[in-house]
């Protein structure tokens, strides 16, 4: 559970909403981490950003960044 209550898209800005409905649209929710981040949309935007131009760099295989996300979600006790 966070310790941070993650904002609802309802409470963001309208430039915050963009990530909300993106995160909607790739993973069939909002990840808790966009609702976090949202409380300074600068972080949001930035965390945004760097979370792309990883996937769009190249420099990982796709099969890497999956196992990657499996691992990190574990040690935050996330259970998928």
């Amino acid at each position: 559970m966070a310790r941070i209550r993650p904002l609802r898209e309802e409470e963001v800005s309208p430039e915050s909403r963009v990530h909300f409905q993106r995160d909607r649209v790739v993973f069939g929710t909002v990840l808790n981490s966009t609702g976090i981040y949202a409380h300074c949309p600068s972080i949001l935007n930035a965390a945004k950003e760097l979370g792309a131009a990883v996937e769009q760099s190249g420099r990982l295989p796709r099969q890497l960044r999956c196992l990657l996300n499996v691992k990190a979600a574990s040690l935050v006790g996330c259970p998928f």
